[in-house]
């Protein structure tokens, strides 16, 4: 990798974003530094090999300068100049694909130059676009608040009637960008705690909730914000009825939504039924993959044509729970290609090695797992996890019980890891052992001595809240009874 900043920046870019920033750079407007231009051209010319060897200090003074010795006082401004033309190129290339925010800037200026009428037919023209979003990552709810703001101050400037409740109309929007996005901040916050044990909830939460409770019925007729308060309550509250209460909200304000927020809200129902599943819950499993099945249909699950890896091994792991085998196979093979291609081959061989040991396959599942890199804790964990349950079908009790080790060590290590998570994993492989323990015995025990030592492991899996793969569990100990 280049020690240089802007030739890393630049080994970023695609061939068509590289040909895009040079037409930039070319724009008299945008750049009149002759020097810049003739820098890019040699870039764009021998991109992509952007190595040592082509972009040497020497070769690129030269490409700029011609001829003479190479001065690093003369290149260093180049150099510099151009980054922070890329800076604005990349700003750019955001910024073009919102024309809604680019309105409203066109809006502002309207309003500067005093052209009255232009301002309020594109004021009236974006107050009943149904979909402001995407605004450069903002949310609707804060695009709506500044415009309501640029109609409060037109008519400060015009004193037009029509606009006179611009004030008040800002205050509401205001108040509804405030509160929705405190309600999300809560949800994300509840979510990150599942991984991570340093997340905090958003201050003045309390204040918030308060205020939407006081005005319910007021706040049902908001979209955004009844809609997040309904999954705080899904998130916080341990009814399951709360579930189909939230989904029901969204679903009835769903075309209220961007589609990236439709996306984003999909995804927290499908992180509250995982969580739901981790506690013991295997009802949720139905409406788990219910929301994967929906999303795969829309296309929700797709970014300009990618599948993110996590998804993909959700759905999997949903669908082999379910015992839907024949759909599982097929979607492995058929969302393979859709993966990103820095992820797709760990991704397929982990998923393909799920399926197969869900199918009682474990030789084959263990072949595939010793091909998979473990550089992400999902992945570990998840690898380590069927590794557990391999060792425990082929009966190889030994590799087992140093797994069980070495993994108690690993949750001790990672200080990073939710304590849920760290619960869940920890009791799976406890409990886990203690089976392995009584099944490699069974040749020396009576059966009256077996079945209380598995009597036992039962009650102590009853009594334990956070057990992950329950399910499988609970199947391994039922079979174990069968053999005592």
């Amino acid at each position: 990798m280049s020690s240089n900043k802007l030739i890393r920046n630049l080994e970023k870019l695609s061939r068509k974003e590289m040909t895009r920033f040079k037409e930039f750079v070319f724009s008299p407007y945008l750049n009149k530094h002759e020097e810049v231009r003739r820098l890019v051209a040699y870039l764009s010319e021998v991109y992509p090999r952007l190595d040592e060897k082509k972009c040497k200090k020497e070769l690129l003074y030269k490409s700029v300068f011609d001829s003479g010795k190479y001065n690093e006082k003369q290149l260093a401004p180049v150099l510099t100049y151009t980054q922070r033309l890329l800076e604005q190129f990349w700003a750019y290339e955001e910024f073009k694909e919102d024309t809604y925010f680019q309105q409203y800037l066109y809006l502002r200026q309207l309003r500067a130059q005093q052209a009255f009428g232009p301002f309020e037919r594109l004021f009236s023209e974006l107050k009943e676009k149904p979909e402001p979003a995407p605004c450069l990552g903002a949310d609707q709810t804060l695009m709506r608040y500044l415009l309501a703001g640029e109609g409060e101050r037109y008519w400060s400037q015009s004193n037009k009637p029509e606009f006179e409740g611009s004030f008040r109309k800002k205050q509401e929007e205001l108040d509804e960008f405030y509160l929705t996005q405190k309600l999300k901040d809560a949800c994300e916050a509840i979510f990150r705690q599942e991984m991570k044990r340093d997340e905090q909830p958003p201050r003045l939460l309390e204040a918030v909730l308060h205020e939407v409770e006081e005005n319910i019925e007021k706040y049902q007729q908001v979209p955004q914000t009844i809609t997040h308060y309904m999954i705080y309550r899904m998130l916080t509250g341990n009814d399951p009825d709360f579930y189909q209460q939230a989904l029901g909200v969204f679903q009835k304000w769903e075309k209220s939504f961007s589609r990236v927020e439709v996306s984003d809200l999909y995804n927290q129902f499908k992180n509250y039924c995982l969580i739901r599943i981790n506690q013991g819950d295997q009802a949720f499993l139905d409406n788990l993959f219910g929301l994967y099945q929906y999303q795969l249909d829309q296309g929700l699950l797709l970014e300009e044509g990618v599948m993110l890896e996590w998804n993909y091994k959700n759905i999997v792991a949903a669908g082999l729970r379910l015992k839907q085998h024949e759909w599982v196979r097929k979607f492995i093979e058929d969302y393979k290609d859709k993966l990103a291609p820095e992820f797709k081959d760990n991704a397929y061989r982990f998923n393909l090695a799920s399926y197969h040991l869900s199918l009682k396959q474990p030789q084959e599942a263990m072949l595939l797992l010793r091909e998979v890199e473990y550089r992400d804790l999902r992945y570990n964990l998840g690898a380590k996890t069927m590794l557990l349950q391999t060792y425990y079908e082929l009966e190889e009790y030994d590799p087992l019980f140093s797994l069980t080790e070495s993994f108690r060590q690993l949750l001790m290590r990672d200080k990073t890891m939710s304590e849920n998570f760290r619960k869940g994993y920890y009791n799976l492989f406890r409990l886990t052992r203690k089976a392995a323990h009584l099944r490699s015995r069974l040749d020396y025990l009576s059966a009256d001595k077996a079945r209380l030592e598995l009597n036992r492991i039962r009650e102590t899996m009853i009594k334990t809240n956070d057990v992950f793969s329950r399910a499988w569990l609970d199947e391994q100990l039922n079979a174990l009874a069968d053999e005592i």
